[in-house]
This record gives C-alpha cells, structure tokens and sequence, in this order.
C-alpha cells in the first residue's frame, strides 16, 4: 500500500478552511492534545494511535473522500452527517501516486479531524513566515503527503514542508559549490522544516458503504443561498432566543427562519432567492390520463410547462430544526470566502431531513451537510403563517 502526493499551498489553505468548521462537529474528546516535539510534529494519544473519531478518509485515484458524524454536546452536533468529496486529479492535489490491493486501488483509513487540522495549520503558517523573508515562498514551494510506518510500523498520514527560505539558502551554497552533492543533500531532505505525523487506523475499502450519505428521495424545496447575505449572522442571533426555529422554504425563492419563546416571536425572510428546478418534487409533472388527454384536445387545457410552473410557485416546505445544529453547520460561511464557493443550496425534505449542497469553486468538489430535523404534525403547520 502506498500513497504519496503533493499540495499547493493555496489547495493546503482550502483545504483547511473546510476541515476547520468541520472539526467544531467533534467532541472535545476526539479532539483531545497531541505531542508535539520542535520540528518532528507526531501527533498520537497515549497508546500510540489516534483518539476516537469518526472521521473516515478516503482516497483513490479520482478522488478524496471525508466523512464525519456530529458528536460535540457543546454545539449540540450530534446526529448531524456531514460528507466531502474532491477531486484528486487535476483538483486538490498537484500531483499524487497512489497503490493498494484494495478495490478500485482505494484506501479507507480512520482519521483524528482536529490532528488533521492541526497539521494544515501548523504547515501553513510554516510558510507564511518564511514568505516574510522571501517574496516567492508562498508560490513556490508544495507540501508533502505520504502515507507511512511511525512508532513501531503504525501507519501514519505524513506532511512535510521544506523551509523555503533555508531550502533556497542552502541551494544557492551547496549548487555553487557542486551540484551533485547538493543534488544528494536535497534528495536527503536538506531545508526540511516541518514533518506532521498523524496516526490512522487502516481499513477495509467496503467498510464505505457505512460512511455514506442517507438515502433520499426528491426534495420539497431547494433554494440557492446567496454569498452576500449569509444566513449564519441570523441563526446565530435567534440560537439564543430558542432552542429551536422553523424554516419554510417556497419556490418563488423566498426562505423564512422564525424562533417563538415566551412573549418573543420573531421572523426573518430572505427573499429573491434563485429555486432549483433539478431533481426537485415541484418539477415532477404527473402524467395525464387518456381521457384527459381526449378531453383536452383542441381546447384550452393547461400545457405541461404551464402545469410545472403552476406547481413550482405554489410549492413549499416547512422544517423544524435544532438552532445550534444548523449554526454548527453554517460554521463554512465564516471560514470561506465567498469566492471560494461556486454554489450553495438549501434542500428541504418535509419531515426528513435538511440538507446543506455546498460546491467549491473552481469546481474541485463539494460538501454537505445533512441535518436531522423534529417532526411537526399537520396542525402545527396550518399555525405557521
């Protein structure tokens, strides 16, 4: 089994606005500290492997796959789903071999999210100050991953960066002097500045399958989020007002969050909202019957196209969710800009589930959030108005 590739330091800092708001899902018990020496960074519990987690890593030669379960009791995440997925070649990495016996040339591995993170942070202000010292670093020079034997031949998921300003340095001497030892020296890792070695549990590809997401069906409504007017701002006021609040969503693209407490009630609308169509319940049309069809020919009957936008105006939905898990899942409109985000849509499912679809740009992958959500019976529904 081997894997080995290399990061960008713009795909590193992507890469870490992601996993950042993902790893605020985990309990302070999976995200327990590490051991950390000055440049050889092995991160590892007590028994020499990593914490328990819930966060599985995929890789083959297409793509990277994250998948994580909610479990801090502090921001009341449990039961929320949450899956990545980006593209491998020609996406987030630069470069990257990859070799198993497993199907598909796959590797599944378990993985602590907070030592993840960590590590791409760690990595990352490694180069911003070296860039203080050299103009180039920060474009130059890429991160190292590999997958490898630590502490006693436990698999680790290595990172390594050469300090590019002592890397250039030493270049310049030892190429002047003679380029085939400074070719050797280079090979040997001459200018390394950091190494993270984070221990993962290895295994079987087909345990996948218990790592995906739910299966459902069409959704009642989705609407596209807009980039200028972040929803986090609001939930995050009406998280202390109630425990929980209600969303209804319309296909005219309107979106409204109301909170009811005692005495209190307060409503917010997000309006001009882009619905989407695709895949969406609105959009099925129900196919007529002959005598219908008999009926209406050669007079006045309502068209199909007429019929599905007769369907998608009237279309709604409303959900009532826990305010601390969808803040929790807002957690990316903070931590990514809004260019990095191509698109964001909100999927409703009556009853089931709300769904978070959010696509990166440039257009290497996506992630979602999967948010369980209360019952609400159809008498409470005739009182939301």
């Amino acid at each position: 089994m081997k894997f080995k590739a290399k990061l960008s330091v713009p795909h590193t800092q992507l890469l870490y606005n992601l996993i950042n708001p993902l790893s605020k899902l985990q309990s302070q018990q999976s995200q327990s500290s590490s051991n950390i020496s000055t440049n050889n960074h092995s991160m590892r519990s007590s028994s020499g492997i990593s914490p328990p987690s819930s966060t599985i890593l995929y890789l083959d030669n297409d793509k990277l796959v994250l998948s994580t379960r909610g479990s801090s009791h502090q921001n009341d995440s449990e039961g929320i789903f949450c899956f990545a997925e980006l593209l491998s070649r020609d996406g987030i990495f630069t470069s990257h071999v990859i070799e198993s016996l497993e199907e598909d040339n796959a590797i599944l591995m378990e993985i602590n999210l907070m030592q993840l993170k960590t590590a791409l942070k760690g990595l990352l202000n490694t180069q911003k100050e070296a860039s203080n010292s050299n103009s180039m670093a920060l474009t130059s020079h890429e991160i190292n991953i590999k997958l490898a034997k630590r502490n006693g031949g436990l698999p680790h998921l290595c990172f390594d960066v050469k300090d590019p300003f002592t890397y250039s340095s030493s270049s310049n001497h030892y190429k002047r002097k003679h380029d085939h030892d400074h070719d050797r020296d280079r090979d040997r890792g001459q200018g390394i500045g950091v190494n993270y070695a984070i221990p993962v549990r290895i295994m079987r590809v087909d345990e996948l399958q218990f790592h995906v997401p739910p299966r459902l069906g069409m959704p009642d409504v989705q609407l596209a989020l807009p980039k200028d007017r972040p929803i986090r701002n609001v939930v995050e006021r009406l998280r202390g007002i109630a425990p929980c609040l209600c969303l209804e969503g319309s296909m005219r693209g309107i979106l409204t969050l109301r909170v009811d407490s005692d005495g209190v009630g307060i409503r917010t609308s997000f309006d001009k909202l882009i619905p989407i169509h695709d895949d969406c319940k609105s959009s099925q049309i129900p196919q007529p019957s002959q005598q219908e069809e008999g009926n209406g020919r050669g007079s006045h009957a309502a068209t199909p196209s007429a019929t599905m936008t007769q369907n998608n105006e009237h279309a709604k939905c409303m959900l009532k969710v826990d305010s601390k898990k969808l803040h929790a899942c807002l957690h990316w409109q903070a931590t990514l800009g809004i260019g990095d985000i191509s698109s964001a849509v909100l999927c409703m499912f009556e009853n089931e589930m709300l769904v978070l679809d959010v696509t990166l740009n440039p257009e290497i992958g996506r992630f979602m959030y999967y948010i369980p959500v209360h019952y609400i019976s159809s008498d409470d529904m005739e009182n939301f108005d």
